[in-house]
């Protein structure tokens, strides 16, 4: 295992605390024409972003619907009995409703909404139950909801739209919806147009879950519980795991006990890390920092009015007085951060290199289970995407037959999602001009062609330029090589998420170390010399080191249904200085000089 010096690895993990995200939080929101439940994000006036995540009050709601006249289910009301002791023992205010009407489900929603409005908390809507979709738009059926025609579903269930619309209004800092609702039709000679539920994009600062993907259909379990909650209810016990880690370890679960049958389903616009059962010393700083800047706001106010009732001579010295106590405060707590960031660096770094070392050993694995191990343990790790593929392969070995999302494009409600396609097939050709990113100039022509493949590997012109399965660099024209790396996902969906760590080798042994985190930001039509495509936008940004850090962005315009690499691929590099010891003479000088480049797809053949 190959390991950083004391310096570089700071610089490094810094990096990745330290990542810019924040410019690409407008680019998350859904486009409207996309989405017509998304729109800007409003920030209520209690909610200071500057406030812990992790101390804001937590409020629930619950309903579990069994006693259905033309559908009675088993579970649902011991499902939601069951999560809403969970979430009591997480810090939440519950408020749990059992075998509703639509009036009651109506009112409860309202109340709901009001209370996180009010205490600008964080909310967790949950519900199992019916559940049906009606062109495009999804309906929770309360019990009393008789349906004689497709008509009915409207006006006598309750639309999921239309209660994440009003949610969102609340303007609090973050809100799950879990929604357990995927059962059979149970309304007998009533066709339904499609099975389960439709896709839906969270709106911004939302976590939306369903029991298994859109246009399928959930279990409703053979014990006390549904499949789907039986395995949320564990994983929500589990101290310190990510809110979206704890998901992905229910998808696994549910994906491996269901033999495929049913894969749990997420959209995401979080925009922070949330824990329903956080680290004691992330928790502990949440509350310091909290406390911290109560005091500040009280002793700031406090000046104000010494200010406001002295004289015009007094009120000068008090002003200055007052400006001299914030610069000592800024520089107090400018060292209190320096501090905590050096033990996350540290912290940061012991983890990586435990996953590291993990990855390692399971990476050849030829049997699901270390994979399952790693995925587990890492759910959003720095090779989880790859760890991921290579069970799916696995997987398809064995038999499995899994369910895949039903994906419309007729669909106002989302932006869609895709799989990536790595059936590569020797002969297939990917034609590209490289510009400047800058000059749009033409620089030079770039022909590959698949030559070989491998179980591991995708060979361009004879070995010049090497892909492995997914797509990922492993070896460049220009000699570079590259350890495991994730730059492309499995599944494209607006709001996706990932990280990747990697060195780099060039052809004169020189390595550098980079860390990236990516996101899928929207959708877009682009057109290059290949024609024009609907795609999905990759944004990534991080830092690349060796000596020097240099920050990096890139961006991908990619269309998985329609060709198997990027439909354009750009990459801008800056020098911001050097990161190790200081060498004799003016480093800025020796600086390297970067070729920003964009490509663009000329031509392609694929079979």
């Amino acid at each position: 295992m190959t390991t950083l010096n004391d310096w570089k690895r700071r610089r490094l993990v810094q990096a990745g605390f330290a990542l810019p995200l924040a410019r690409w939080a407008g680019a998350w929101a859904q486009t409207p024409d996309r989405n017509l439940i998304a729109g800007e994000r409003r920030e209520g006036p209690g909610v200071a972003s500057s406030m812990p995540l992790l101390v804001a009050p937590r409020h629930a709601l619950v309903v579990g619907n069994s006693s259905y006249g033309f559908g009675p289910l088993k579970n649902p009301a011991n499902d939601a009995r069951a999560l809403g002791e969970e979430l009591k023992r997480a810090g939440f205010q519950v408020t749990t409703g059992l075998d509703l009407t639509r009036q009651q489900m109506l009112e409860a929603i309202r109340a709901y909404g009001e209370s996180l409005s009010k205490a600008k908390a964080v909310g967790v809507f949950y519900f199992a139950g019916h559940g049906v979709q009606l062109a495009w738009r999804n309906y929770l059926l309360p019990t009393d909801a008789e349906i004689r025609k497709l008509d009915d579903i409207q006006a006598r269930c309750v639309d999921v739209n239309a209660v994440i619309d009003g949610i969102a209004k609340a303007a609090n800092p973050m809100n799950v919806v879990i929604l357990d609702a995927c059962r059979e039709n149970p309304f007998g000679e009533v066709k339904l147009e499609q099975k389960g539920l439709s896709q839906l994009d969270a709106p911004p600062g939302t976590l939306l879950a369903y029991a298994t993907a859109p246009g399928n259909l959930a279990s409703d379990g053979d014990g006390a519980n549904g499949l789907y909650t039986e395995q949320l209810l564990k994983e929500l016990k589990v101290p310190e795991a990510r809110i979206e880690d704890v998901f992905k370890r229910v998808r696994l679960t549910v994906r491996r006990r269901s033999n495929g049958q049913q894969i749990p389903w997420e959209s995401t616009s979080l925009e922070e890390d949330f824990w329903f059962i956080p680290p004691k010393e992330q928790l502990r700083r949440a509350q310091e920092e909290a406390e911290r800047i109560r005091r500040a706001r009280e002793a700031e106010r406090l000046r104000q009015e010494r200010i406001a009732k002295a004289q015009r001579d007094e009120a000068e010295r008090l002003r200055r007085d007052a400006q001299a106590e914030r610069a000592r405060q800024e520089e107090r707590e400018r060292e209190r951060r320096e501090q905590l960031e050096r033990a996350r660096e540290e912290e940061a770094e012991r983890l990586y290199q435990a996953e590291a070392d993990l990855w390692e050993r399971v990476k050849d694995a030829t049997r699901p289970g270390p994979l399952e191990d790693y995925l587990r343990r890492y759910p959003s790790g720095n090779f989880a995407e790859l760890a991921q593929w290579q069970l799916d392969a696995i997987l398809a070995r064995e038999g499995e037959k899994k369910i895949e999302a039903v994906n419309a494009a007729q669909n106002p409600y989302t932006q869609g999602s895709s799989r990536a396609d790595f059936a590569y097939k020797v002969g297939d050709r990917y034609d590209y001009v490289q510009l400047g990113l800058e000059t749009r100039a033409e620089q030079r022509r770039l022909p590959s062609r698949v030559t070989k493949i491998t179980d591991t590997e995708v060979i361009f012109n004879n070995g010049a330029l090497i892909l492995d399965r997914l797509g990922n660099n492993v070896k460049l024209p220009d000699g570079r090589r590259f350890t495991p790396r994730q730059d492309h996902p499995l599944e494209y969906a607006v709001g996706r998420k990932w990280r990747t760590r990697f060195m780099t080798t060039n052809a004169r042994g020189v390595r550098s170390d980079t860390v990236l985190d990516f996101r899928v930001t929207r959708r877009e039509k682009v057109t290059v010399p290949a024609g024009s495509f609907d795609c999905f936008v990759v944004e990534g940004e991080g830092y690349s080191f060796s000596g020097t850090r240099i920050y990096v962005r890139v961006r991908r315009w990619v269309a998985p249904d329609k060709c198997r690499r990027p439909i354009v691929a750009e990459e801008f590099r800056k020098a911001e200085g050097r990161v190790g010891p200081p060498s004799a003479g003016d480093f800025r000088a020796k600086m390297p000089v970067f070729n920003n480049v964009r490509l663009e797809l000329v031509s392609f053949s694929q079979s």
